[in-house]
Formats: C-alpha cells, structure tokens, sequence
C-alpha cells in the first residue's frame, strides 16, 4: 500500500501528521500534569491569574507568527513593547483622566510606526528581517530608555480596566460581575483573534501566506509582496500594542527593559505550535497553543517545588521537547 493509500485511507494517520497536532497533544499532557500539581487548577481565581500569566505572551506570538508565516521575523518586539509602556506612561498624568484618552492615541500611532518601519526594511528594501529588526530593537530600546531611564511613570485610573475592571471606580454593576469570570487580558486577546479572523478572510490574509509560501511565485502572480509584508509588520505592532495595554495596567508603570526575553519566547512559541519558520505554513491561532505551552512550562517547574538549581536545565529541556515534537512531525511529513 503506497503512501497516498494510506493517507486516503487513514484521516487519522493524516491527522496524526499535522505540527498541530503535535502541539495539541503537547498542550494537553502539560495541561494534566499542571492539573494534577496545582490543586486549585479549576477554582475560578487560579483561571483568572493563569490568563493573565498567558495573554502577554499569547498576544505577541500571535503578532510574531503573522510575521513569520509571512517570510519574516521579528527580532524587535519585546523593545517595542518596551518602548509602547514608556510611551503610555510618559503621555499619561495620574490626576487627568484625559491623558489617557491621549496616551492610547498616540501610543497606537507609534505602533503603526514601528510596524512601518519594520515593513519598508523587511519589505521594499530587502533587507534580511533578521538585520533589519535587530536594528530596529535597538532604536526602539534606545528611545524607551530615553522616555524611562527607570521603571516608573504614571497612568490614570481608569486605566485599570484593561487589567481588573472591577477595581476602577464608578464601572457599571454589570462589568464588575463579568470581570470575575472574563477578565480583560482574555478580552484582548479575544480582539487579537478576532483581527486575524477579519484579516484572513481578506485577500491579504491569503497574501500573507503566498508570499510567506513562495515570494517570487507570488509576485509573478501580482501579489505586491512588498507591500504584504509591510501590513504583516503592522499587524504584528498591533498585537504588541494590546499586550502594552494589559503590561501598564497590571503594573501601573513603564520598563524600557522589560520586553526583551519575551522576544525569543514569542518567537518559540511560534515553533511550538507549529507555524514553520520558513514561512508560509501553519496557523496564526497556534502561537497561542505555543505561548500556553512555554507559560505552563514555568508553573510545572514551580508547583513541582524543583530546586533553583535545576530550573533553568529543567525548563529548557521541557522547551527542547515541545519545540522537538512539531519540528520532527514536520520534518517526516516533507520526507515522505
């Protein structure tokens, strides 16, 4: 029985094949062993704070994949991120609820800025992502610490609804008693999903993953690759945009230093749901099985009392085995 026999045969062993599927299973095992450690795992306040522990890195690793499946990479968003909670914080005066009305415009402005950026190097330049991001960190970072030279700042009171909507004053009865149950770094990351859903059903959603795919074949098809590229950059600033919300509201400051290990997380998370790094493969959706997997990485290590000794060496190889699973199903599956 050659092989496309089996396949048609056999959804199952098709299914098996998938990066995804890897990453589900994945997801799952951790999801039982954190289960079986964490006592209170279902208990409605230990939801609560593992979203809240999830959505950060949730959102950026969805931004990064857009990036990714694209034929980029993104080496500068954890500095980008950074640098939009300094912004917020310096633009934000505690005792002039308006301000903050100003710090979100103007923060989502530079966002589109650096999305900007990054797209002109990455796409009509041609400049190598890796080079041109890794620039870009730089300046991002240079200006975060030039705004926040320490971790401060200011920030309205209002602001809190994008942490705990409860604890703002004056909020209606109504969305006090959702914030226990949906609270507000699960609502981001509902709009995060919810732009690619529009997105995707677009003709540069589809774009994305041609150019990612394939460049030269989808600009001989009239795909402005350029162009793609440069959306998919924004899109990804957009992300860290909303992550910068839930950063500032849960800390009530600004860090210029903040962002950066969530740069190579978010670009882990990535792998491990599934999205080739080379482009043009896999599910946006995914990055955030990945990002779930590393978060729940840190809470096994934790409840599993392992000594400080062994917890980088445990975490990494944790990490090694969840990156492992989807690269080798991919590997057999471009063999065979």
């Amino acid at each position: 029985m050659d092989r496309v026999t089996k396949e048609k045969g056999f959804p199952l062993t098709r299914l098996f094949f998938k990066p995804e599927s890897s990453s589900m299973f994945i997801l799952i095992v951790m999801l039982i062993i954190n289960i079986v450690l964490q006592k209170n795992f279902f208990e409605t306040k230990s939801i609560v704070r593992n979203i809240n522990a999830f959505a950060p890195l949730i959102l950026l690793a969805m931004g990064q994949a857009i990036v990714i499946v694209s034929g980029g990479l993104d080496l500068s968003s954890g500095a980008a991120l950074s640098l939009f909670t300094c912004v917020l914080t310096t633009v934000m005066k505690q005792n002039e609820p308006i301000t903050g009305f100003y710090a979100l415009l103007v923060t989502f402005a530079i966002a589109l800025m650096v999305g900007i950026v990054n797209g002109i190097g990455i796409g009509y330049l041609r400049i190598p992502p890796v080079i041109v991001t890794f620039a870009t960190s730089y300046i991002w970072l240079g200006i975060a610490l030039f705004l926040r030279p320490t971790p401060g700042g200011e920030t309205v009171g209002w602001f809190r609804i994008f942490y705990r909507a409860r604890s703002v004053e004056g909020i209606p009865a109504l969305i006090r008693t959702m914030d226990n149950f949906i609270p507000p770094a699960l609502i981001l990351v509902l709009i995060g999903c919810l732009l690619w859903f529009v997105v995707s059903r677009t003709r540069t959603g589809r774009y994305v993953y041609a150019v990612g795919s394939n460049m030269e074949s989808a600009y001989v098809s009239g795909i402005d690759t350029a162009k793609t590229q440069m959306l998919a950059c924004v899109m990804n600033a957009v992300f860290i945009f909303l992550a910068a919300l839930f950063f500032v509201a849960q800390n009530q400051s600004g860090d210029a230093r903040m962002g950066g290990p969530l740069t190579i997380k978010s670009i882990a998370a990535v792998v491990v749901g599934g999205i080739s790094l080379f482009g043009g493969r896999g599910s946006i959706y995914f990055a955030l099985v990945g990002a779930m997997i590393l978060e729940l990485v840190s809470k096994i290590i934790f409840f599993a009392d392992i000594p400080n000794a062994y917890q980088t060496l445990v975490s990494g190889i944790i990490v090694i085995v969840a990156i492992a699973g989807p690269a080798y199903v991919m590997f057999n599956k471009e063999k065979r």
